[in-house]
């Protein structure tokens, strides 16, 4: 049974449900987008939980234990105050029967199982965020207003969904929560942004919330907190601009089309049937470029030509 029976903005559905796609149809997301825009719609397919070939159980993989996803997750949770139950297990490690049980246990109740050393490194990440957010010009990020709210809507028949970490109860736009690894300086976050795609996500939120709410299109603010998993747990607050935006419905509009096609075709291709000639990628041109540059200069041409005679015998 669909959990999704018409368009609206729900509060109530969990993030398991949601993953698992609660619509009537089959629906299209800013997730399947990105895979759209990077590989092929085959391998949109395979990603999609409700068209993927079925695998057998005995092909199924256990869930491994990521520290840094164990940690994000329950950052997440912290700080949002919503999606999957945490269960913290008091071990030094995964290593041995007890710990084992208790994180099948955890993994079978749909629950998020983590080590008490790195559930101290979440709450120091809250901290964190909570500290740096006091005197913040962006410091309203995630308040009034809800945690991971499912909007869900239809276009030409098809249907569509989208999370938001936090939507504002005026609609107005939505925050959205990113622990990395990386950097979250001012130098470094428009590469992880682009590289992540959140312009594309962006896009994504504004489309379903100027369905479900035309009168405030255009009025929007989308807010990305990144938040370093790693001391000092600093942060940054991207605010996407019309720049970004324009970028990612323009990304979003060729995925959703390619959608569109495929879900009424029910056709899904792979990679090109023909050999093709990628573009030599521009920084490996100059890196080359500059060593000729340099061994000229230095006159060490000579030295390369005399050792490729004496490679050769001659």
């Amino acid at each position: 049974m669909s959990l999704i029976t018409k368009p609206g903005i729900y509060t109530d559905i969990s993030a398991a449900d949601y993953f698992a796609d609660p619509c009537p149809e089959p629906s299209f997301t800013q997730s399947i987008g990105k895979v759209l825009i990077a590989q092929s719609p085959m391998h949109a397919r395979t990603e999609h939980p409700r068209l993927a070939p079925p695998v057998a159980a005995e092909e199924e993989e256990t869930e491994k234990y990521v520290v840094a996803q164990a940690i994000g997750n329950a950052a997440h949770k912290l700080i949002i105050e919503r999606g999957k139950e945490i269960a913290v297990a008091d071990f030094d490690s995964w290593r041995g029967k007890a710990p084992q049980e208790f994180k099948d246990a955890a993994l079978a109740k749909g629950h998020v199982p983590i080590l008490s050393k790195h559930m101290a490194k979440a709450y120091a990440m809250e901290r964190g965020f909570r500290a740096q957010l006091k005197d913040h010009a962006e410091g309203d990020v995630f308040t009034a207003g809800k945690g991971e709210v499912v909007l869900a809507w239809q276009e030409d028949g098809f249907w569509f969904r989208q999370m938001i970490d936090w939507l504002p109860d005026s609609l107005l736009g939505g925050d959205d929560l990113k622990t990395t690894a990386m950097s979250a300086s001012p130098y470094a976050l428009g590469m992880l942004a682009a590289n992540a795609g959140w312009d594309v996500q962006a896009a994504m939120m504004e489309r379903g919330l100027n369905a479900l709410d035309p009168k405030n299109a255009s009025r929007r603010k989308f807010r990305f907190v990144a938040l370093e998993n790693y001391e000092p747990f600093a942060l940054n607050v991207m605010v996407m601009n019309e720049d970004w935006l324009g970028m990612g419905r323009k990304k979003l509009e060729y995925a959703i089309t390619a959608w569109k096609v495929c879900m009424a075709r029910d056709k899904w291709p792979g990679y090109p049937r023909a050999g093709v000639t990628p573009e030599y990628p521009g920084f490996k041109e100059a890196q080359w470029l500059d060593r000729e540059i340099k061994e000229a200069s230095e006159a060490r041409v000579p030295q390369r030509n005399e050792m490729l005679t004496d490679l050769s015998g001659g």
